[in-house]
């Protein structure tokens, strides 16, 4: 657990829970409460409606009710494209694409990019600096785009040689929480 009172240098604004916040690392965002009235140790999970129906992703066909489904835990392996932006018009030629990659719990990022999926373009990504543990890792890769349309692909794997799975529908997640499944974009080459 982090304690937060600046946010990039600044006083942290009363939207992103000034005066301070509690930030759980590695987790997602329904862990890290904005607003506090008190703090609570508790050796079991807390029983709220939020962590007890709420935030639990569901298998096809259950229905949301308290303790169905599986409590959101550590933050999954993560990765994808910023730029360019999905829809594009790009120059045909080599292109830089740029994102960002996340491990989760203890790992690291080992690599991004280069696997097969339908007709996708997988880009070998150059991982920038590590910045500590659960940063972001952003990344950079030129791929080479002939004239027309393509759909690129970056994929992450971690130091467990873990990777995302290729469609959100192989996942128990009809919600869409903690959705890691690879991200792309679609581009058109050739201006």
């Amino acid at each position: 657990m982090l304690l937060a009172w600046e946010m990039n240098s600044e006083p942290l604004p009363p939207v992103h829970g000034a005066p301070l916040r509690v930030i759980v690392p590695s987790f997602g965002g329904a862990r890290s409460v904005k607003w506090l009235e008190s703090i609570e140790l508790r050796d079991v999970p807390f029983d709220g409606f939020f962590q007890e129906t709420a935030y639990r992703p569901l298998a096809p066909g259950q229905e949301a009710g308290p303790g169905v489904g599986m409590a959101l835990g550590e933050v999954a392996l993560n990765a994808d494209i910023l730029a360019s932006g999905n829809g594009e018009r790009v120059p045909a030629g080599t292109v830089e694409l740029r994102g960002y990659a996340f491990a989760g719990e203890e790992r690291q990022i080992a690599r991004v990019g280069r696997s097969a999926r339908r007709q996708a373009l997988m880009a070998p990504g150059r991982p920038a600096g590590d910045l500590g543990r659960w940063a972001w890792r952003l990344w950079r890769a030129d791929v080479y785009l002939t004239p027309g349309g393509h759909e690129v692909v970056v994929p992450a794997w971690d130091s467990a040689a873990a990777t995302q799975p290729e469609d959100p529908a192989h996942l128990l997640n009809p919600k869409g929480y903690v959705n890691n499944s690879r991200g792309g974009v679609r581009v058109h080459a050739g201006l």
